[in-house]
C-alpha cells in the first residue's frame, strides 16, 4: 500500500520536502509507468468520499473519485505532489514517491466550525500519520521566537502575526522534526494541520491479508512492517514460554529480569529500571490488572522495545527540548481486540 505524509490545509498551501535518505533506497525505474489507485475516506467515519477532486503535479489530468471514493491514474516512477479538494473538508496537499504500483490511502478531515474571521491568527494542529492520532505535547515554534505546546486535541494558537508567511517548526520526541512555510491569509485566520510521518513509499503487495483496524489505528502494522520491535513474541511463543506465569516469557529476553511479589510481577532491566507493560494501548501495573492476571492464550502477540526505540506515542509527555527517559516497553495485544472483538 502506498503511504504518503500529508499537510491538510484549510486556508493555506504548504509544501512538503521529500524524506531524507529515501532516494538511495529506490530502484531505477524511471522509464516504467505504474498504476496508482487513490482511496479517499473521511478521517472520522472512514466513509468513502464521492466527488473529491485530485490533482497530481506533472500530470495534466484532473481526477474525481467515484462511488467507492476511488480513482486511478498512471504515473512514471518518481516524486509527485498530491492535492485533494472536497467541499466541507480541509484541502490536502503532500508529496510521495512512486516506485511500484499500489494504493494511496487518503484520510480527509472536515473543517468543522472554525472561526476564520479573526485577523493575524494561526491555528496549527499536529497529528500522527497513519493512525491520525492527535499529538499532545508537541512543540510548535515560529521563526520569530514564539513557541507553544499542543493541547490534548493537538492544537496550538498564535496571534498578532503579520506578513505574507510564517515558518513553522514542529517537534515531538519520537518523530521527525518538520519545518513548513505557511502562507498567512490577510485579515483572516490561517488553519494548518501537520501530520508527522516518515512513510512515503509505494510497496507492492506480496500477499492478500486481513488486517485489524484496531491494530492499524494503534500503529502496530507500521512498526511491524519496518521491523521496528527489538523482539516480537507470537501467541505460540507466549504460550510455550509462560510457565507458570506470563511474566516468565520475558525473563529469557536479553537485559530483562522479573521482580515478583507472590502472584504480582514487574519487569525491570538488570540495573533495576522499570519496564512498563501495556495491554491494547493501556498501562498494566501492580495496581488493578497485573500482567500475571493475563492468560497467554488470550493474547495475539507482544512487541518488545529496548531503550532508544520506544514508539513516540508511549513516551511520557515532557518538554520537547528534554526528551523523557524510559528503559524500554512491552506492548501486549489481546486476541479479542486484534480480531475485531
Amino acid at each position: 500500500m502506498l503511504r504518503v505524509r500529508f499537510v491538510a490545509i484549510a486556508l493555506s498551501a504548504v509544501s512538503l520536502a521529500p524524506p531524507s535518505g529515501l532516494a538511495a533506497q529506490e530502484p531505477e525505474q524511471d522509464t516504467m509507468v505504474f498504476r496508482v489507485t487513490a482511496n479517499l475516506r473521511d478521517a472520522d467515519t472512514k466513509e468513502a468520499l464521492l466527488g473529491a477532486l485530485i490533482v497530481v503535479t506533472g500530470n495534466p489530468g484532473r481526477y474525481v473519485t467515484g462511488m467507492h471514493g476511488q480513482v486511478g491514474f498512471d504515473l512514471p516512477a518518481g516524486h509527485y505532489t498530491f492535492t485533494a479538494h472536497k467541499g466541507g473538508y480541509a484541502t490536502l496537499k503532500g508529496d510521495f514517491h512512486v516506485v511500484r504500483a499500489g494504493n494511496l490511502m487518503v484520510m480527509m478531515n472536515e473543517l468543522g466550525e472554525v472561526d476564520t474571521g479573526i485577523p493575524g491568527r494561526l491555528l496549527v494542529r499536529v497529528a500522527e500519520f497513519g493512525s491520525g492520532r492527535l499529538i499532545e505535547g508537541a512543540g510548535v515554534s515560529l521563526s520569530g521566537g514564539q513557541a507553544r505546546i499542543t493541547d490534548g486535541q493537538g492544537w496550538v494558537e498564535f496571534r498578532g502575526l503579520s506578513g505574507p508567511a510564517a515558518e513553522v517548526v514542529v517537534r515531538s520526541f519520537g518523530y521527525e522534526t518538520r519545518t513548513e512555510t505557511v502562507s498567512l491569509q490577510d485579515g483572516r485566520t490561517t488553519v494548518v494541520e501537520v501530520s508527522l510521518a516518515i512513510d512515503a513509499v509505494v510497496l507492492a503487495p506480496l500477499e492478500v491479508e486481513a488486517r485489524s483496524r484496531f491494530l492499524e489505528e494503534q500503529g502496530v502494522y507500521w512498526r511491524l512492517d519496518r521491523g521496528w520491535a527489538d523482539h516480537l513474541l507470537t501467541r505460540e511463543e507466549l504460550m510455550e514460554k509462560s510457565e507458570p506465569y506470563l511474566s516468565d516469557a520475558f525473563r529469557r529476553l536479553p537485559g530483562f529480569q522479573v521482580e515478583r511479589l507472590g502472584h504480582l510481577a514487574m519487569l525491570k532491566t538488570h540495573s533495576g529500571c522499570p519496564i512498563p507493560v501495556f495491554l491494547d494501548g493501556r498501562p498494566v501495573g501492580l495496581a488493578g490488572l497485573n500482567m500475571n492476571d493475563l492468560q497467554p492464550e488470550e493474547l495475539e502477540f507482544a512487541e518488545v522495545y529496548d531503550h532508544g526505540r520506544v514508539p513516540g506515542r508511549y513516551l511520557p509527555v515532557a518538554d520537547y527540548r528534554e526528551p523523557p527517559h524510559i528503559c524500554g516497553i512491552v506492548l501486549l495485544w489481546s486476541r479479542k481486540r486484534a480480531r475485531g472483538g
